[in-house]
């Protein structure tokens, strides 16, 4: 054991002196609370989304966007099911499926298109295309790494 003042640590208590190991970036001497909060925004948007039920990689928080001003929305389809949605750039563990339709589009402008997790193939979405192309990623059926 170093000898030093007791601090609360990754490896238990009294184990480093202070200014070697810090529990978090706040402890870290020379840090303002501005790059603290941008480190934390950038761990944010690195974070990755996974097929709940397989746990591919399917995106990240950073593919983030918002479309009609949200990017969380919630809508049904024809057949009365309810699904919350959240709205991203990119999903490389998506497949696409099936014809593009724009029957029952939720975007104006936009046909979509069902998509399925690559590794377990559970339906996760669609992906719309129209001016641009993005996914819309069923909420409940994603989880954070």
């Amino acid at each position: 054991m170093i000898d030093g003042p007791a601090y609360p640590g990754v490896f238990g208590p009294g184990t480093f002196p202070d200014g070697l190991f810090c529990r978090d970036a706040a402890d870290s001497p020379g840090r303002d609370s501005l790059s603290i909060e941008e480190d934390e925004s950038e761990k944010e948007e690195q974070k990755g989304l996974l097929c709940r039920r397989c746990h591919l990689l399917i995106t990240s928080a950073r593919e983030r966007l918002e479309k009609d001003g949200s990017h969380l929305h919630t809508f049904f389809n024809p057949a009365g099911i309810v699904y919350e949605i959240g709205c991203f750039r990119n999903a490389p563990g998506c497949l696409p499926f099936g014809p593009s339709s724009t029957e029952f589009a939720w975007f104006s402008g936009y046909s979509w298109q069902v998509v399925y997790c690559r590794g377990c193939q559970q339906h996760l979405g669609w992906r719309f295309a129209g001016e641009d192309r993005f996914y819309g990623l069923i909420v409940n059926k994603l989880a954070e790494a």
